[in-house]
């Protein structure tokens, strides 16, 4: 079989993981079937968990993963979806006082924390921006201007490089609750999401300020983010130097994702110098995962500590779809086989591991052989989600859902490239 046939057997089988089983999942489970809106949690069977709390990340995150497979392919069912999100978001979870989008709301849709961090705002306006490429309108539009202005006047830095982190209800910084694990100021992973939302943005309106931000954020990971080792670093203080807690921590998830959300963000920014710095950076990054993230026998591992001699081999679903996607933007960047070699072993430990092909979705976490982690084990609790539930206030569908899309799409722009060799 030549790399072309490959490539398109491949496809079909990401688009039936799509629409089959990762989409209809969250049709079947996602959506609340007494109220308007969507439960928080759904547990391993996709049983409801009606007491969960739903966060402003789900909801967005459904509403662009949909808007975006609505846009994909004209379907009614998905269409239908985003606009419910979109509802939620707007009547539940937007602050009509000061801005912005609570963090949490009850089952019963009473505000049930309304800390604004930064990281959920940028998920708003991602999603908003890939709703508005479904369904433009010039409230919409409006909506996500007003937006962009109020995040630039709260959250950025003025005398430091990036954005805050966390802030009240009316906007005061807000130590006490970041992101960040050892609550440093400042952390990639916002700064990460920030860049996402503002490509998005710029793709849907190039004004010079968005051009200007997005640019900024670019030079910021190219100049204070990425290690001259491939590798990002994770935690910043002010003046965004990273901290020394941070420097013996390698992120293989973020770091492969980053590649090719780098690499995307760019291209829309369409900045020559831009593209030509962070063309090698991001082939890279993806070499130094390739080192030392990558299992040979398929798969991701989360991350390495104590500066790369102790490597956490259990595998998150996250990683695993971004690893997808990364080794896939790698080989379009280079030609070299090796990296469609990855997707390709990547794909193979998913579908026999990670995808539960009984009760459907992606299981939560597996270990290094993929054997499930199916409750919360004391020594290694996951970060913000949970193994015994498959839809919770972190775990959504997207970054699986997306790495479905990107690889549909990025399949048929190289099958369509005739300069590609075969």
């Amino acid at each position: 079989m030549n790399i072309s046939s490959e490539l398109i057997a491949y496809r079909d089988t990401f688009r039936k993981e799509l629409h089959e089983n990762i989409l209809q999942y969250w049709i079947d489970h996602s959506i609340d079937q007494q109220g308007d809106g969507f439960y928080g949690a759904a547990d391993l069977q996709g049983n409801p968990v009606l007491t969960a709390n739903k966060t402003c990340v789900l909801i967005a995150r459904i509403l662009w993963t949909f808007s975006a497979a609505a846009k994909m392919e004209e379907n009614s069912d998905y269409q239908h979806v985003a606009k419910r999100a979109y509802d939620v978001l707007i009547n539940h979870f937007k602050d009509k006082q000061y801005g912005g989008y609570f963090m949490e709301i009850a089952p019963d849709n009473t505000v049930a924390s309304d800390i604004k961090h930064t990281y959920a705002q940028a998920f708003v306006i991602y999603a908003l921006c890939k709703y508005y490429e479904l369904a433009p309108s010039e409230s919409l539009m409006e909506e996500i201007q007003q937006f962009f202005e109020l995040l630039e006047k709260h959250t950025k830095d003025v005398n430091n490089p990036g954005y805050h982190e966390a802030f009240t209800r009316d906007w005061r910084p807000y130590e006490e609750n970041r992101m960040a694990d050892n609550n440093e100021p400042k952390s990639m992973n916002t700064h990460l999401h920030i860049m996402e939302a503002y490509a998005a943005l710029y793709k849907v309106w190039n004004a010079p300020k968005v051009k200007d931000r997005l640019t900024a954020l670019l030079t910021l990971f190219i100049n204070k983010i990425i290690r001259s080792s491939g590798h990002l670093g994770i935690f910043f203080n002010n003046q965004f130097e990273e901290t020394d807690s941070s420097k013996g921590i390698c992120s293989f998830g973020h770091d492969i994702e980053a590649s090719w959300l780098l690499w995307e963000a760019a291209e829309i920014l369409d900045d020559k110098s831009i593209i030509s710095q962070m063309k090698p950076l991001v082939i890279k990054m993806a070499q130094a995962v390739d080192r030392v993230g990558v299992d040979k026998n398929g798969g991701l591992f989360l991350e390495s500590t104590r500066f790369g001699s102790h490597v956490r081999t259990n595998k998150h679903w996250w990683l695993q779809a971004e690893n997808l996607v990364g080794f896939m933007n790698a080989y379009e960047l280079t030609n070299d086989i090796k990296n469609w070699d990855t997707v390709k072993s990547t794909w193979n430990f998913i579908d026999q591991f990670v995808i539960d092909h009984e009760y459907g979705e992606w299981y939560t976490k597996v270990n290094r052989l993929g054997v499930p982690f199916l409750t919360e084990p004391a020594d290694d609790p996951s970060p913000y989600y949970r193994n015994d539930w498959k839809i919770d206030p972190w775990k959504c569908p997207y970054h699986n859902g997306r790495a479905m899309m990107e690889l549909i799409s990025r399949i048929d722009r190289i099958t369509n490239n005739t300069n590609h060799k075969s």
